[in-house]
């Protein structure tokens, strides 16, 4: 209450008054109003809410970055069954690339990140600190990349701003120069030895590599350029990653995987048995009733598409089929699960058996689509999982480096990285690497981790037909914006054909 109360009077002050020099009916001046309100504000309550804006906002069964990513490529499907999942159509909307501006989950998205940068820049009001004005800079850049790669627009704010005069909107190449710029003159304030779910320097390096290998994807998404010098300060960034390396791939996504894992960069924390996690919901999208879970079965709605198991050539690929010991002791594996499923003694589920091929996507069955376990339930801790949820990892970066200098034209050195990540993975080596490979490569190391629609549309395959999807239009290569704030924003303009 006490923080409400000065956010209240802060943005009163700062918004609704042009002379701060004026009366207030106070005795204090507003230098004086200004002071108090500093020392006294809870700037680590405040910095707390930003980071628990990423929750939700990034991972959920629904009205999330990781839904809008994932669904509308290739390798994620949420077909309509008995069990419902129809929900107006969003998610089928989604997959076939037929949304509108009034679709409710591209709009919750929309206002969830801009809340992301408000909570951001509220705290720049008051912070006064230089490594916390860093930490606070970077989580508000990370909301502004999110709203520039989905949105192509973003509306912003400086600190002291009137809040009752529209925003300024920052689009394409000049808001990719501006959240660069952020993230640069932050990182050198940033700690280096800090937990994955807290900013740091790997992580700004991380979310600056990826931002310039997308850089020209931003100045024009139907025909990108990558132009040397931005591939360079991708190799750069990757390469200043420091005690970072690849681990084995399934203590990224387990329970305790910010206290294994070597490979995590910047993560959103989970905190087992404290705080609702969105992970649990979103993991019993995954599971029908049928399969007896501890606290209750699923809610079968999500699957992969034929096209995700299909890239795996080896189906021994542990990333697809390991029997890891909390999923083995009930009965399934993580990775990919396919035909008939067992309980934990070993015997077969009744009727239980998923398909590959999901021929319709209004009335499948309940069995259609094979059922990706990414990560690994924290049955200890149901409804408040102890796993982090990965948004930048070191095997990411890494590819993203490999990406580069491939782009650069430097292909052997792109394929020593390449398979130094395959011989942690137990692969054999790739003797050829191209641009169509190293897709195939990205798809099969970060399946389901939030990249798919990133990825596709760098390689230039976002708008072509695959399970249930035909060719799209160059429109859909970017989601509009919702029609009310368009109305409500004169700076803010519809994105074209919308």
């Amino acid at each position: 209450m006490r923080t409400l109360k000065y956010l209240f009077i802060t943005f009163f002050i700062l918004s609704s008054c042009s002379d701060l020099s004026e009366d207030l009916k106070s005795d204090l001046d507003s230098k004086t109003a200004e002071d108090f309100l500093e020392e006294n504000t809870d700037i680590e309550a405040l910095l707390e809410r930003v980071y628990r804006d990423f929750d939700s906002n990034f991972i959920q069964h629904s009205g999330s970055v990781w839904a809008l990513q994932e669904i509308s490529a290739d390798h994620a499907i949420v077909p309509s069954r008995p069990s419902g999942w129809d929900n107006g159509g969003v998610y089928r909307q989604l997959h076939t690339h037929s949304w509108m501006p009034e679709n409710s989950m591209i709009n919750d998205v929309w206002r969830r990140l801009n809340r992301g940068i408000f909570d951001a820049t509220n705290v720049l009001n008051f912070v006064s600190n230089i490594e916390k004005e860093a930490e606070t800079r970077f989580l508000r850049a990370y909301f502004m990349y999110t709203l520039l790669d989905l949105y192509n627009r973003v509306p912003f704010r400086n600190p002291g701003d009137d809040l009752l005069q529209p925003s300024t909107v920052l689009e394409g190449s000049e808001a990719v120069n501006f959240i660069i710029d952020e993230i640069e003159e932050s990182l050198p304030n940033l700690p280096e030895n800090v937990p994955a779910y807290l900013a740091s320097k790997n992580a700004a390096r991380g979310l600056l590599a990826r931002i310039y290998l997308n850089r020209g994807v931003y100045n024009d998404r139907e025909k990108p350029e990558f132009l040397a010098e931005d591939l360079e300060k991708v190799i750069l960034y990757t390469n200043a990653i420091v005690n970072k390396d690849f681990d084995f791939y399934w203590d990224n996504f387990g329970p305790d995987n910010n206290e294994i894992s070597s490979e995590l960069i910047f993560t959103i924390e989970g905190e087992g048995g404290v705080r609702s996690h969105s992970l649990w919901v979103w993991w019993h999208a995954i599971f029908p009733s049928e399969i007896r879970l501890p606290n209750g079965g699923g809610w079968n709605g999500f699957a992969s598409t034929p096209e995700l198991y299909d890239l795996f050539n080896n189906k021994e690929d542990i990333r697809i089929y390991y029997e890891h010991p909390i999923t083995t002791s009930l009965g399934y594996n993580a990775g990919l699960l396919t035909g008939q499923q067992y309980d934990s003694e070993g015997e077969p589920l009744p009727n239980v058996v998923f398909t590959k091929e999901i021929p319709n996507i209004i009335g499948a069955t309940l069995w259609n689509g094979y059922r990706p376990v990414k990560y690994i339930p924290d049955y200890e801790n149901p409804g408040a999982a102890d796993n982090d949820i990965v948004l930048i990892r070191y095997a990411d970066v890494q590819l993203m480096k490999a990406e580069a200098l491939l782009r650069l034209g430097l292909e052997d050195e792109a394929l020593t990285v390449v398979n130094e990540l395959r011989t942690m993975r137990d692969l054999d080596p790739l003797t050829v690497l191209n641009l169509r490979v190293l897709l195939d490569v990205r798809g099969r190391e970060l399946f389901w981790e939030g990249h798919r629609r990133q990825d596709l549309i760098r390689f230039g395959e976002y708008l072509k037909t695959w399970t249930l999807k035909e060719k799209s239009m160059t429109k859909y290569l970017i989601y509009p914006i919702p029609p009310a704030d368009v109305l409500d924003n004169p700076n803010l303009n519809q994105n074209p054909e919308y």
